[in-house]
This record gives structure tokens, sequence and C-alpha cells, in this order.
């Protein structure tokens, strides 16, 4: 018993050592945000053109400058997603000489080649989009970038430096499009580390993550929701798994991510245009969870497709761990206690493994 007595006592300082030097997960954020020092712009156009079609739009340009002019030179580019990342980094072909990708919108596009803004003004550029006639149904998308200051050589480096930006623009032509998205993976995911985490985590989860690959010819904004339950019955509702209503680009595998539960203050923040982006602790319990994910996608005039999937992981924290350990620890003790009396008892009281002496 002393001996017992001693394990349980190290377990228990152990317990507590380990709540005392236990990080506290920081909030993380679900936010992506393109900044330049001296301008202001829209980070994305999206139209829907008919084949021998066009449309004219306008681009509001604000120089957040107060001191001095802003000198842009435009250009329309491609751009792909970068095959490095699965977080829906575009990656843009910035050389003059570069081939045309097979969904580039540049052929049909004409923005003006310059534009100067006066300090702290705002212009607005004329954008035309004209669709051929033959041009099958699909997405087609390039990018308008604004550069100013030095740049590189030969076109073939960054933009430059004093101020830049970029509009990702998107020309969905109707009719029947092919159409393949596929839910590659789906589980708890750590939004700092942009990872999924294991089965078994010690660390509670605070956002859900899924993983998409486009194999069709129509860049797809997917939307449904994300279930997670506990042992309990307990379940939490992620309703809106993409608010922002981030494409998955032709040929692209991306992956989402949704906060279990986001900071109240956003949620509450009514005045604000935007959504929340905060993810606080969700307050799991111990033990196993299901992840099931309901998705939709499909473009207009098309048949609307769903993906379902479900998994699950254990949640099982490093406090829990040890108090489980001590338990076991307790319960063996009691049995082996048991055992012993029992066996002493069908050896007639006397203790097991001794012989009792003759009387003489």
């Amino acid at each position: 018993m002393k001996h017992f007595g001693g394990i349980a006592l190290a377990s228990v300082a152990v317990l507590i050592a380990a709540a005392s030097v236990l990080p506290i997960a920081s909030a993380a954020t679900e936010t992506e945000r393109v900044s330049s020092s001296a301008l202001g712009i829209a980070p994305k156009k999206q139209y829907e053109i008919e084949p021998g079609k066009s449309v004219d739009d306008k681009l509001t340009i604000r120089n957040i400058d107060n001191s001095a002019p802003l000198e842009l030179t435009l250009r329309v580019v491609d751009f792909t997603y970068d095959s490095s990342q699965d977080s829906g980094v575009a990656k843009f072909f910035l050389d003059q000489n570069a081939e045309k990708t097979p969904w580039s919108l540049r052929s049909y596009m004409s923005v003006p080649q310059t534009v100067s803004i006066a300090p702290g003004e705002t212009k607005s550029v004329d954008i035309s989009i004209a669709i051929p006639q033959e041009q099958g149904a699909g997405s087609l998308y390039s990018a308008i970038v604004y550069s100013s200051g030095s740049g590189g050589t030969n076109g073939s480096t960054n933009v430059g430096l004093s101020a830049s930006g970029v509009t990702l623009v998107f020309a969905n032509v109707p009719g029947k499009v092919h159409e393949d998205l596929r839910l590659e993976k789906l589980g708890p995911y750590d939004k700092i580390a942009k990872q999924y985490m294991p089965y078994i985590t010690t660390a509670m989860p605070q956002s859900i993550g899924y993983t998409l690959k486009n194999s069709g010819n129509w860049a797809e904004a997917p939307v449904g929701s994300i279930t997670v339950k506990g042992w309990f019955g307990r379940s939490m509702v992620i309703e809106n798994i993409n608010p922002a209503k981030s494409l998955v680009l032709i040929g692209q595998t991306r992956t989402f991510s949704s906060c279990i539960k986001y900071d109240e203050k956003e949620v509450a923040n009514t005045r604000s245009n935007t959504s929340p982006t905060t993810c606080v602790d969700p307050g799991l319990w111990p033990g196993h969870y299901s992840v099931t994910a309901n998705l939709f996608y499909g473009a207009n005039g098309n048949e609307t497709r769903e993906l379902v999937k479900t998994v699950g992981f254990w949640y099982l924290p490093l406090w829990f761990i040890i108090a489980l350990i001590i338990v076991l620890l307790i319960a063996a003790w009691h049995i082996r206690k048991f055992v012993r009396a029992i066996r002493r008892k069908r050896n007639g009281g006397v203790k097991f493994g001794r012989t009792p002496k003759r009387r003489r």
C-alpha cells in the first residue's frame, strides 16, 4: 500500500506540474488580407457573361497616400494556384512572354495602361470584357496587376515596390459545364500550423478543415455546413463553411478551414460587414467526436451536387490522460487486493504461498 501511495502521489505531482507548464492555446484567425503601402483596390471582380456578349464596368482605385500623387501601370496577366501550398495562394505569370493558360481571360479583357491619381483621391477607370461567340461554357480568369515605382527587369520579376496590388477577375460563361469537385480530406485543423491534427490529439481543436480537389472546368465556390458531434449527443454546427465565397480553381486542390466557435464579440458586432474570423475555445469534453460535412456545389443552370463525408477523432488532453492513469492504478491496486483476499480465503486464511506448520 505504501508503494502504491508513492506512485499515486508522484502521478498527482506530475499532473499539477503539467497543468502549470502547459501553454494556453492562443486564438487563431481565419483571414487573408492583401495590403499595399499606397493603393486601395477591389481584390476580386466576378461576372457571368454569355458567349458573344460583353460587359463594361468600373475599377475604383484609391491613392491612400495624402502627400504624393500615384502613377500606376496596369497589366493583365494569367494566374494559377501555388502547387507548393494548399491554402489558395495565387501564382502569377508576370513574364511578358508567358503562354496563356487554358482558362485565360486576358485576350478578352481591356484596361487602361496607365492611370494618375492625386494625393488622397479616388479614381474610376473603365474595364471591359468581351467573350467570343465560339467560347464554350466554363470559368475564365486572369488578374489585373497594378504597379508603380521601380519594377524588375524584362517583366519577369515582382511588380514595383512603392505601391502594388492585384485584382482577380473571373468570368463564368454559362452553359453545360464539366463539374468534378471531390472532398479529399476532413478533420480537426490547426490554423496556425496550417495542417490537419492527428486522429488522437491532446490539444483542443478550434477549427475543422476540409480539402477539395477540382477536376472540372468551372471554378467552384462550395457552400454547406459541418457538424461536430460528441459522445453524449452534444452537437456543434458550423452553418456557413465558406462565408468569403472563396473559389477552388480549375485543377486546384485547396484546403479550407472554419472555426467550431467564433469570438462572441465579433459575432455580436452587427456594424461590421465582414464575417467573424477569430476562433475561440469551443469547450470540448475529452472523448471521441465525429465530424460530418454536408457540402454543395454547382454552376447556375447545372445540377446541384452534394458532397458528404464523416470522420472521427479523439480529444484526450494531457490532464485527462494522467487522471486516467491514476484511476487505472487505483483500480489495479483494488483488484489485486481483492484477488489476494479470495486466495487467502480459499487457503483457509493462510497467506498464499506459505505452507502451514504441522503440530507435533
